[in-house]
């Protein structure tokens, strides 16, 4: 891995079990959000690792990186 890492790019794929329930409810959430589940899924860890990232941040073209607050 690079010494800086790379936010720009998604290009780490991780495998995640989920229960039924826990796939339907991100599915719904992911609807609701107008995203994609994946996407979905990686806003809600960015926001566990992250915490509350500025709005903008989170926005389909935008959530490649965090907010500038919380770059090193």
């Amino acid at each position: 891995m690079d010494s800086q890492p790379n936010d720009g790019k998604h290009t780490n794929p991780i495998k995640l079990w989920l229960t039924d329930r826990e796939l339907l409810d991100l599915s719904r959430m992911a609807d609701q959000a107008d995203r994609k589940v994946s996407e979905m899924g990686r806003v809600i860890i960015r926001k566990f690792m992250y915490g509350n990232i500025a709005p903008d941040a989170l926005d389909v073209n935008g959530a490649n990186s965090a907010h500038s607050s919380l770059r090193p």
